[in-house]
């Protein structure tokens, strides 16, 4: 009897223990919130959060988001190339990390894709002048730009994740500066740039001895007598 009175106690514990387990490996398992002090908009609380894109690297990043901007309306139907500013690439990874081969490959990009249909504060590459047609006039290029000009959107870009890591997440958006109202909003997955050369392996040659001296020394030449002189 007593045997099983100890066994109905144990059931409720066993199951227990059991539920902590499960909810201590549901816990391991999900996935950590990398988005917690960023500067961009987040999807609301409560909410799935956003899912990035598989891009494979910074420059397909700026691909993307390239032709995103350009197939807006508001660019695509713009008389006049709007004005835009980009200052670079932010990071809220969890160690500081070196941000300019991102800020470059990614302004590179954009400026290149994007000069017939946008002027940047940032104008580091040679104006775009479009092919003639036949039966066409030439298509004049973007006026260039002002330093005292003031732009009309922005783009925003941000990396977060594990210095650790192979790989990043960047997200990137166009915002109206106007009505700060966000225009396009991707979130991307790529690799880590290399920014450091790898040190040279040593080599497993040693390097062979010096070959020995095989030189006959030459006899010490004979002492003057007095007869010489004779």
């Amino acid at each position: 009897m007593i045997l099983f009175q100890i066994a109905g106690r144990t059931r409720p514990l066993g199951r227990n223990l059991t539920l902590a387990a499960l909810a201590l490996t549901l816990a391991a398992c999900a996935p950590v919130d990398d988005s917690i002090g960023s500067h961009l908009a987040q999807p609301p609380a409560g909410t799935p959060p956003q899912k990035p894109i598989e891009a494979g690297d910074i420059a397909i990043v700026g691909q993307e988001v390239a032709h995103s901007i350009m197939d807006l309306p508001l660019v695509a139907n713009s008389t006049t190339p709007p004005l835009v500013q980009f200052t670079g690439v932010t990071s809220i990874i969890d160690k500081p990390i070196d941000t300019d081969p991102y800020t470059e490959l990614l302004r590179d990009r954009l400026l290149l894709l994007t000069r017939e249909k946008l002027r940047f504060v940032e104008h580091t590459l040679p104006p775009y002048i479009p092919p003639s047609k036949k039966g066409k006039s030439k298509k004049a290029p973007p006026a260039p730009t002002e330093e005292n000009a003031e732009p009309d959107y922005e783009i925003l870009a941000e990396l977060r994740g594990h210095a650790e890591d192979d790989f990043y997440k960047i997200q990137v958006e166009f915002v109206d500066i106007q009505t700060n109202e966000v225009l396009f909003n991707g979130l991307y997955r790529i690799r880590k740039e290399a920014t450091e050369q790898p040190p040279p392996e040593p080599s497993n040659d040693t390097p062979a001895p010096p070959p020995p001296d095989t030189t006959v020394p030459s006899a010490p030449a004979a002492a003057p007598t007095g007869n010489d002189s004779l």
